[in-house]
């Protein structure tokens, strides 16, 4: 009834990202795999969140302590950013944040890897600044040349559209169990029917049972994520200018028939209109967004703000609303 990652070990890819309902056992199923293989090995485990925060109050303190018992002839402890079984390192604990400090330090025995909650919902916390980059330095400090180390993004599901799918170019099918991307990642989509089954018939479960929190928390259906304003580009459609962001390019349709403006992967190579985001995404030939007053552009504003937009991919879609909260527009654009 609980996840079990072993299915997903066998496709042997070093980047593993699991997507779950909460409480489904991502987290405890890493932990019984880095147990079980300490004690049958001596390999290691490197637990990795984002801020070094996320540690502090006793949470490091706590690890062990929801599985502890299952291994009852084994003493289980954390000290400092060490984690111990029999009084032997078998673990430590490491924040995205601080990745850069580590680089002096040797990982020999380490061959797991398992990053807690890598998809960020709205709230307090936020993505670091380049935080792909540091997790792969960290990475890197882990493994050095050894292709052994596999690593577990472990998350519930929040939306499809986050730093890391990004920048690996994943695009996945949110119904499919097992998507393989490239040659050494494999995304998993967790989909546990005995879980739901077991959480809709407890009362919190029938409270929340139809609501679009119960279908993120026992379906597992993507918290942020909706099929509103999805809609492939009309057969009349012209190809009107380009959005660069994030290294990526997004090309804008508009069909006059019908008064609607479209954001595809389509885009026209020879379109000299092109709009960059960031500095990051500012080259030559390109016009950095903000500030930018063409007609186009503001028509565009204005029939976003109308919702007469319309999306190719979820994936477009969420990448639009982080182009253009409303706040940028009243700002800049009008």
């Amino acid at each position: 009834m609980y996840y079990n990652g072993n299915i997903a070990l066998t496709y042997n890819r070093l980047f593993n990202f699991v997507v779950g309902a909460r409480g489904v056992g991502k987290t405890y199923w890493f932990k019984e795999w880095a147990i079980k293989d300490f004690l049958k090995t001596g390999k290691q485990f490197v637990y990795v969140r984002r801020y070094d925060t996320e540690f502090e109050k006793g949470k490091k303190e706590k690890f062990f302590n929801d599985i502890a018992d299952k291994f009852p002839d084994h003493e289980f402890k954390v000290k400092g950013y060490n984690a111990y079984i029999d009084d032997k390192i078998c673990g430590q604990f490491m924040s995205v944040s601080k990745a850069k400090i580590e680089k002096s330090t040797a990982f020999p025995e380490v061959n797991k890897i398992g990053f807690d909650e890598f998809i960020l919902d709205k709230g307090n916390y936020h993505y670091i600044p380049d935080e792909v980059t540091n997790f792969l330095e960290l990475y890197s400090t882990i493994a050095r040349s050894r292709d052994n180390v596999r690593v577990f993004f472990l998350s519930n599901a929040i939306t499809i559209t986050n730093i890391y799918f990004l920048y690996f170019g994943i695009n996945i099918d949110g119904k499919k169990k097992f998507n393989k991307i490239k040659d050494d990642i494999l995304v998993e989509i967790v989909q546990d029917e005995a879980f739901a089954d077991m959480m809709k018939h407890t009362r919190f479960g029938k409270l929340i049972d139809g609501t679009s929190y119960g279908n993120y928390a026992i379906d597992n259906t993507f918290l942020r994520d909706s099929d509103v304003f999805l809609q492939k580009k009309s057969g009349k459609a012209k190809h009107s200018f380009i959005l660069k962001y994030n290294g990526a390019s997004y090309g804008v349709w508009i069909d006059n028939t019908i008064g609607k403006f479209f954001v595809s992967n389509d885009i026209d190579t020879s379109c000299r209109l092109v709009y960059s985001i960031t500095l990051e995404d500012h080259t030559p030939n390109t016009m950095l967004l903000k500030g930018g007053q063409s007609n186009i552009l503001k028509m565009f504003v204005k029939n976003y703000k109308l919702g007469n937009v319309y999306y190719e991919t979820m994936n477009i879609k969420n990448i639009v609303f982080l182009i253009f909260p409303g706040e940028y527009f009243d700002e800049t654009l009008s």
